[in-house]
């Protein structure tokens, strides 16, 4: 059985790296390497299992009669959740409901809608909306919502026309959530309550978020294996104190009786906090032990853990592809190996001083959190691209007393409350009291803003020395040392090559020649990287959208991060557009020590006048405009150039801008460039066939949206590239887009199919998970 239940989950996780879906063509080769691998008919079995459920699983979700056009379409749905609110949008999730659909799972819809209906969740809607694929931005450290959406079963988005409210369910949990969360928004810690109590982190603001992430804290306010375990372990002992009190028995009633009512408040509590992955994760193993505890059976705790993944995978198989699954089931492997490995005092030596006892449970829970904290690090860092320095000691302070006071509390008050509303009163004294425990936390959080490196940005290059290194020295802790296992050895000195790459040569190693163009993803929008001997140029932001969105702080940091690149050492932004210079702010607080080039009025910086500048080994040539003006036409064309490769970098210039420019190139000014950044994003007032040709590029990169409302780039401005066999990309279709220009050549790459070309990266249509092919 347990071969049965590796091979299927093993052969679950491996998806993620796979280029595509685990199509049933892959499965004579799966089926071949299993045997060889594992030689054993249980592994291959289960191996078999997860290639088939998996693709049957992603072919129900993705088969519902979702229409795949972009036209109007009228979808019934049940309202899940609701994601974000404000006082002229809503966003919120839907359940698709199809009275005849008679398998699981049930696809679900992202929909947005500028509504004055007071929408909650439970109700069942006839929703006429205009969809949307959820395909999104995709670059390098940037947060990939594609991938999240489809850990969630989201299969398509839509913004809402027009509604019909048809019915309203009933759920107790969101029942509860909409009595208790405006009474809890009252207090100042309401938050961090509804988050423990119900699972629920809507008054949970943007900038407590960032602080739990700045401390790594958050699985705090996550309820998983710590929350179940405390509530269950206060249950047990307390029913089975009073059964012993006042009804002892000699048989195993009362032990049962106590397991039980244990199981049904573990149960009860996580569908409390909604089923969430690490719920599952911790109820199954919960429920497994008290089911053993019952029939006498002995189970090893990785055992209950290999089980416990094999439920989780078998009921969603989508959900290895968010961050809380693999932070979980690591965060329980840790504590495991830590409770087996570490040393401790054991019951048995009644000789041993409290003093002693107590030391030793304190060097156990010492060794818990600090290997928690070093590979929980690494995890999160994979996922989010930076790390906690902060979170050993902070966790080491605050998770004994969530532990022993504030859990139990608040689920204390929890009750006490409920019960109140059931003879109709509102008894809140015991949620003060909680409110009051939860306090020094929340002053942490206040103040983790203020410690010095609370959050240190981690490049791939580093992550990557790093899992190296964790991976030596875990082969070095069990690899035996003897002279007999010298050979195996050599791949604990190899894996530490990398780290010494990172760290040692920076020092001392020449500058390249080799530079590098980065037209991120940033939407309908335009934002550019270049790259040169670990320092950055930046040409424009791309948009901002209200007080809270930026592609600068979204995608331009985070991309800037995973590449290592502190030093930007230049700033241009072309014109005032939105979507050009919308980030500036943000970017203007990140790199204080840039140099600005600009000509926009609230920017300060070097107009964008025609000059020149070496920077490293490249010249930059700004060739228009000859005057500051506003306007697309006075958009800041930047050409950069080493002596054989070129790029030319156009902003929003129209056809006007264009012919002053082939007038400069006949007057002897370059204009001609290898590669060319389509002007105004491939839109019908620019790229003239005499422009074109006076460029003459090898390769031309449109910066557009994917389904944009503009429709960029224009089918008949595309054409006149092609029809001169010049090569194009298009960032909405292939996401961030890097060339490299090194030996005389161009080496694209793009992130869909090069940098990260895994099944889930791809383009999705409205309601579509898989190829139908």
């Amino acid at each position: 059985m347990n071969g049965f239940i590796f091979g299927f989950s093993a052969t679950l996780l491996s998806a993620m790296l796979w280029p595509s879906l685990l199509p049933i063509s892959y499965l004579p080769y799966l089926c071949l390497g299993a045997l060889v691998l594992f030689k054993k008919a249980s592994t291959l079995s289960g191996a078999l299992f997860a290639v088939f459920w998996l693709t049957g699983f992603c072919f129900i979700l993705s088969r519902q009669d979702l229409p795949l056009s972009l036209q109007p379409v009228q979808v019934r749905g049940e309202i899940i959740s609701l994601v974000s609110q404000n006082s002229d949008w809503v966003s919120f999730d839907i359940i698709v409901d199809k009275p005849n659909l008679i398998f699981w799972p049930r696809a679900k819809l992202r929909l947005t809608w500028q509504s004055p209906e007071a929408v909650q969740v439970g109700q069942v809607w006839s929703f006429t909306l205009m969809p949307k694929s959820i395909s999104s931005v995709l670059n390098q450290g940037g947060y990939n919502e594609q991938k999240q959406l489809i850990s969630q079963h989201i299969v398509g988005k839509g913004r809402v026309i027009h509604a019909q409210l048809l019915t309203t369910h009933f759920s107790l949990r969101n029942h509860l959530i909409s009595q208790l969360s405006p009474k809890l928004s009252t207090f100042a810690q309401g938050d961090i309550l509804l988050a423990l109590i119900l699972g629920d982190k809507q008054l949970i603001p943007a900038s407590k978020w960032q602080a739990l992430r700045q401390t790594g804290t958050g699985h705090l306010v996550a309820i998983s294996g710590l929350h179940l375990s405390v509530i269950t372990a206060w249950v047990y002992v307390c029913t089975l104190f009073l059964l012993s009190r006042f009804a002892a028995h000699p048989s195993r009633r009362n032990l049962v009786i106590a397991l039980s009512l244990a199981g049904g408040s573990a149960l009860f509590y996580s569908y409390l906090a909604g089923f969430a992955v690490s719920t599952q994760r911790a109820l199954v193993m919960i429920l497994l032990i008290m089911l053993l505890s019952l029939l006498r059976r002995y189970s090893s705790a990785w055992d209950r853990l290999l089980f416990a993944l094999f439920i989780v995978l078998l009921f969603d198989p989508l959900a290895c592809l968010s961050a809380g699954f693999w932070l979980s089931f690591c965060a329980l492997a840790i504590i495991l190996y830590t409770l087996e490995s570490a040393p401790r005092i054991q019951p048995a030596e009644d000789k041993a001083t409290f003093r002693a006892k107590a030391r030793g449970r304190l060097a156990q829970f010492w060794s818990i959190q600090w290997r928690l904290s070093l590979v929980l690090g690494l995890v999160q860092a994979v996922f989010f691209g930076g790390l906690s320095v902060h979170s050993l000691w902070m966790n080491m302070l605050v998770v004994p007393w969530f532990s022993l006071v504030v859990i139990p509390l608040s689920m204390l008050a929890f009750i006490l409350w409920w019960l109140g509303t059931l003879f109709g009163q509102a008894w809140f004294g015991l949620f003060h009291l909680a409110d009051f425990t939860v306090l020094p936390y929340g002053k942490l959080l206040e103040l983790s803003g203020n410690l010095p490196v609370h959050w240190h940005s981690v490049s791939d290059t580093l992550l990557g020395a790093s899992l190296c290194v964790l991976l030596a020295l875990i082969l070095w802790r069990y690899l035996p040392h003897h002279s007999r296992y010298g050979l195996w050895h050599l791949p604990i000195t190899l894996l530490f090559i990398p780290a010494t790459l990172v760290f040692f040569p920076r020092m001392t190693e020449p500058s390249s020649p080799q530079w590098t163009l980065h037209l991120l993803d940033v939407g309908q929008g335009l934002a550019v990287v270049i790259e040169q001997d670990r320092r950055a140029l930046i040409y424009d932001t791309g948009a901002a959208f209200g007080e809270d969105f930026s592609y600068s702080e979204r995608v331009i940091i985070p991309f800037l991060s995973s590449k290592g690149l502190a030093l930007v050492d230049y700033i241009v932004v072309s014109h005032g557009d939105n979507d050009h210079a919308g980030g500036a702010e943000v970017l203007s607080k990140a790199y204080p020590r840039a140099n600005w080039i600009t000509d926009v009025a609230h920017l300060e910086g070097m107009p964008c006048l025609p000059q020149q500048i070496q920077w490293q080994q490249l010249r930059l040539s700004f060739i228009s405009p000859q005057t500051a003006k506003g306007g697309n036409n006075a958009s800041c064309v930047l050409r950069i150039d080493d002596g054989v490769h070129s790029l030319l970098l156009s902003g929003d210039i129209e056809k006007e801008t264009e012919a002053v420019l082939i007038e400069q190139a006949l007057k002897g000014a370059e204009l001609k460039s290898q590669v060319l950044i389509a002007p105004h994003h491939g839109s019908r007032t620019s790229s003239t066939t005499a422009f074109i040709d006076a460029v003459a590029p090898e390769l031309v990169l449109f910066p557009a949206g994917l389904n944009n409302r503009y429709g960029f780039p224009k089918p008949d401005v595309v054409a006149r590239y092609q029809a001169r066999n010049i090569e194009y990309f298009t960032t909405g279709r292939e996401g961030q887009i890097s060339v490299s220009f090194a030996a005389g050549r161009l080496e694209v790459k793009t992130y869909r199919r090069d940098l990260a070309p895994f099944w889930y990266n791809r383009l999705f249509r409205f309601g579509d998970l898989i190829n139908p092919e």
